[in-house]
Formats: C-alpha cells, structure tokens, sequence
C-alpha cells in the first residue's frame, strides 16, 4: 500500500517546517541550563506554532521506507487536554532527556499542537522525580508521559497515580505496574525477538551466542532463546565475554564446538596410541550466529569466529553495531533496529536528516524516535485509538499493545554492506 506522490510530498515538507521550528524552541527556551537548575522543578509551557506548522487533510498513509512500512500522521490531542512530560532534563542524563523531548514535540507540533505539553525537569533524585510529579498534579495534567530511567518509572508505579502514564522504560520482572500505566521503551530483547524471528523465517532455527556479561546480556539471551523456541529451534550453545577484553579464543572455541571436537581427538590418540591426521571442525548443527556487541568489539571478535570455522554461517548482531554509517569491517552482518535509523529514502530517512541538525539528536538519535513514538502512543491512548492487541506504525518500530500495559516492538531486520543496508527479507 501506497500513497500519492504529492502526498508524501506534502508530509516530507511539512515534517521540514515541524523540525525548523522545533529547532528554534528547542534552542531559545525549551532547556533549562543545569547551572541554573531553580530550587523547585519547573514545567515549561510550550507556545502554539499555528502559522508555522500544518497537516495536510489528505496525508494518510504514507510510504515510509524500502521495507514497506507505513507512516501516519499522529491522532491530535483535544483543545482542552494537557499532557506532563517528565525527564531529567538536568544532571547526567540531560542529552538523552533532550532527544527524547525533541522527539516528542516533533510529533506535537506535527498533530497540530493541539492541547498543551508541560515539560517538567525529574533531575537525578527521587526528591526531585517526587516534585515534579506532585507539580504536574497539582497543574491538573490529564496523562503523564515519563520518566527515562528505570528505576524513576518503578518509583512512579508505586505512587500509583491518579491518570493515566506512559512510562518511557521497563521495570525490572516482579514489578507490578498500577491501573492505567503502560511501559514503553527501547528494549534489547525486541531486537532479539526481531533477529530470531527473522531467522526462524528463513529456517534458521539454531543459533550459537555470545552476549556480555550481566544483566543485560541475559535478558538478551533469554529473549532469543525463548523465540526461537516458538519456531522449533533455540539456542544450542551460549557463552559471555568481558566488553573491552580482545581475547575470547576460549568461549567462541568452545561455544562452536571447536574445541570439543580437539577434545575428542585428542581421546582417540591417546586410546590408539599414535597421532593421526586431523583438523578440528565446529559442531555441525548451527544456522547462525548472534552476537550482541558493540561495533569496536564486534571487529575484534568476527576474525576469531572465523578462525573457529563460522565460516557460511548467517551472523547476526544488536543494532549497537549501527552507528548510521556502514562499516567494511563489519559487512554481512545482520541486525534489526528501528525504521527511523535502517530507513534508506522514505520518511524517516529525511526526517533523520532533518533533525540531526538538533545536538541531542544527533547524538542520540534512537532516543528521538522513542520520543516521536511516545506522542503518538499517549495520543492514541488518550483518544481511545489504541487497544490491547492493536499494532501502531512509527520511528521506533510497529509498536504492540501486549498484557499488563506493556508495549513492545516489531523491527525492520537488516544487512550490513560496505556501501549500506540491504534489507534480509530480499534474500529469502
């Protein structure tokens, strides 16, 4: 499904006017300086851009990337509402806070600005998340969207408030969320979910991996394995590595099969008595490989795969091996990430261009398009357009609506070449 050329036309160009003002607020006014953070959290009100920023009545579904993914224009909030964003616009993870904000008033001023957005500063304490929060109350805000961090969102559960939230991280498992309070956010194990559901679909069905050390690689690891599952497969063998450490001869030796199959021989010369010729082999029932690395380790760990015969095999990797720019060394790697980053000419790829100009963004461009993403989602949510089971398109992925208020991600799977991306799903 398609849209009218003049029509993606008209959306392109006025995403374009969106961000051009959007730049002008977001630097005369909508940050606050951490040297000049007040003694009580502020909310900062933001002004209506009417004459500057329009909808076209006929945008409606919009092409939005070589992958065949659909962008449409978010539902508009109602004149009267008001809607609190909370984010630690000052201390440590201020940069982050402002490309998430910058996200979110894209897609308010895109809708129209309609409503009212108070932005409200949660700084780095519980005190202050406490503050602002009882602040955003007290100015009779009609939904809360925030925090960023993940313990900040379980603080906020166990307040439970009185409207509705869309809490923009996950608490940890045992956490039991409130009435009315949804979870969303980037998490790594909806790339993992995505990468085994990619492979599942070209019968790829068991996968060796090597994921870090802690928490975050077990929930990677977890996620893959439980997916593959539902396609028949899992993961055969599984070993952790050490970020920052070259060396991982051992576990990739060990977790291929390698050094199992030197084992046996080994065996059967000492039972014989005398050496014979042989070559080491990895074990003969892998699809491919996953790796969840970062792009610097991912070059250092490739060629020590190889030496361990991985060879022919699919390899798979996190989008943290993406930094938008494609890597020679890196080339047949594959992996899944958000359309507002794989996105080669469609929408998002020009709105990617266009809101690099912001700093936050440029530097963390993921955290815009959750920010993107959680407007349309706290909209739908507010006008009753989004339920249970439902799918909505956006930067982020085609989010899902699944039990307990969770919200997850569907993402676009990719291959990495030396001069760009090649989408998987061409080589079926």
């Amino acid at each position: 499904m398609s849209a009218r050329p003049s029509s993606a036309k008209t959306v392109r160009s006025t995403r374009r006017m969106t961000l051009a003002f959007l730049l002008v607020v977001s630097l005369f006014g909508c940050a606050s300086s951490p040297q000049s953070r007040p003694a009580n959290p502020q909310s900062q009100v933001l002004p209506s851009p009417a004459t500057a920023v329009g909808t076209s009545p006929d945008a409606g579904v919009v092409a939005q990337s070589d992958q065949s993914e659909f962008w449409t224009p978010p539902p508009a909030m109602t004149r009267g509402s008001r809607i609190a964003l909370l984010l630690p616009m000052t201390g440590p993870y201020a940069t982050t806070a402002e490309a998430a904000r910058d996200g979110f008033l894209a897609e308010y001023f895109n809708a129209g600005a309609q409503g009212e957005v108070r932005v409200y500063d949660v700084g780095d304490s519980p005190e202050w998340l406490l503050r602002a929060y009882q602040q955003a109350l007290n100015d009779g805000v009609d939904m809360i969207v925030g925090p960023l961090k993940k313990e900040s969102v379980a603080q906020l559960a166990a307040m439970a408030p009185p409207v509705p939230v869309l809490g923009l991280n996950y608490m940890d498992a045992g956490y039991q969320a409130p009435f009315n309070f949804y979870q969303f956010g980037l998490a790594p194990e909806d790339e993992a979910r995505a990468v085994a559901d990619d492979a599942g679909s070209k019968r790829l069905l068991n996968a060796v991996a090597l994921v870090p050390e802690g928490d975050w690689g077990t929930r990677v690891l977890g996620a893959l394995d439980e997916r593959l599952r539902q396609w028949g497969g899992r993961v055969i063998s599984s070993g952790r590595y050490r970020q920052g450490v070259s060396d991982q001869k051992e576990v990739i030796s060990s977790i291929m099969g390698v050094s199992a199959s030197q084992e046996r021989h080994n065996a059967l010369t000492r039972a014989l008595g005398e050496r014979t010729e042989f070559e080491a082999g990895r074990r003969g029932d892998i699809d491919f490989i996953f790796i969840a690395t970062r792009a610097q380790d991912a070059r250092v760990l490739l060629p020590q795969f190889r030496f361990y015969r991985s060879s022919g095999l699919p390899q798979y990797a996190t989008s943290m091996i993406y930094n938008g720019r494609p890597d020679a060394e890196l080339a047949s790697l594959r992996f899944c990430d958000m359309p507002f980053t794989v996105d080669s000419s469609g929408v998002w790829a020009d709105e990617r261009s266009q809101a690099s100009r912001l700093p936050a963004v440029a530097a963390y461009p993921r955290l815009y398009a959750l920010g993107a993403d959680a407007y349309r989602v706290a909209t739908a949510l507010h006008s009753g357009r989004f339920r249970s089971g439902e799918l909505l398109p956006g930067a982020s992925g085609w989010m899902e609506w699944t039990a307990r208020g969770t919200l997850t991600r569907r993402l676009e799977c990719v291959e990495m070449r030396a001069d760009g991306l090649v989408p998987t799903t061409a080589q079926r």
